[in-house]
């Protein structure tokens, strides 16, 4: 995404100290005070992860970046320099593209946390659950995958109110076996991501532009030179995004809607 907003530059931290460190790759060869105005310094891996700060003075002679809140990396840290957009505002509409398409960009989703109740017919579906797949019942209690057997389609159902249920249709399920498990699978929404460390299972490109052309969009105030940059390029990300959106849409085949439309 920073790539996306020409927003980016990479460095690896050499002779850090508290709230300074030097860097002296070719691409931080600038004038003095070249980057005292830029929004952010973010220590994306190493030692100090997650470290950001303030950039507050930089020096050219000796390749030193001083930035505040004062904190100390190690050598051999990676770190990130931003000059228009900080490291929150790229993970807030990350996570706003992938809520965007949290009915189409599904995941495939498995339970195995209800056991067969004898005599009881109707179970509370976990949340996660958009769409229902198969349902198995354990026909031993062995807990090896082959002893799962599939529950024709048309002995269970959804039923829908303020509680979601899977229900087994009791004329025709039979009788349940007590503490047998079920293993439902189905589709569930993509989740938003929380930390560096987690995988998003939507295509990348697609995230990285939608999130970059309303990245753009938010800077949007009026009629002047920096307003024609940001509508130009949140066109040319948004134009990029929609033309992979089709292919990100999940085919449900004949899965069962847990809520409507």
């Amino acid at each position: 995404m920073a790539d996306l907003c020409n927003d980016l530059l990479l460095g690896t931290v050499t002779s850090p100290g508290s709230g300074t460190f030097v860097c002296a790759e070719s691409g931080w060869v600038k004038s003095d005070d070249y980057f005292n105005d830029w929004v952010e310094v973010f220590c994306y891996a190493g030692t100090g992860v997650g470290t950001s700060g303030n950039p507050t003075d930089w020096v050219n002679s000796t390749t030193t970046l001083t930035f505040e809140p004062a904190a100390t990396l190690t050598a051999g840290d990676s770190v990130e320099m931003h000059r228009t957009f900080d490291v929150a505002l790229y993970n807030r509409f990350i996570n706003q593209a992938i809520d965007m398409v949290a009915g189409e960009a599904l995941v495939d989703y498995v339970d195995t946390s209800i056991d067969l109740v004898a005599s009881t017919y109707q179970y509370a579906l976990p949340t996660n659950f958009l769409y229902v797949k198969t349902v198995e019942y354990e026909s031993s209690t062995s807990g090896l995958y082959d002893s799962w057997k599939p529950i024709d389609n048309r002995h269970w159902r959804i039923v829908k109110g303020s509680t979601i249920y899977l229900e087994l249709v009791k004329e025709l399920y039979g009788t349940p076996v007590a503490g047998r498990e079920l293993r439902i699978t189905g589709f569930a929404s993509p989740a938003t991501l929380s930390a560096d460390t987690q995988e998003c299972p939507i295509n990348p490109y697609w995230v990285a532009n939608q999130a970059a052309a309303m990245l753009h969009r938010s800077r949007i105030r009026g009629n002047n030179v920096d307003d024609e940059y940001h509508i130009a390029q949140a066109q040319i990300c948004q134009a990029e995004a929609d033309k992979i959106r089709p292919e990100i849409r999940t085919s449900i085949g004949a899965a069962r809607p847990v809520v409507e439309a």
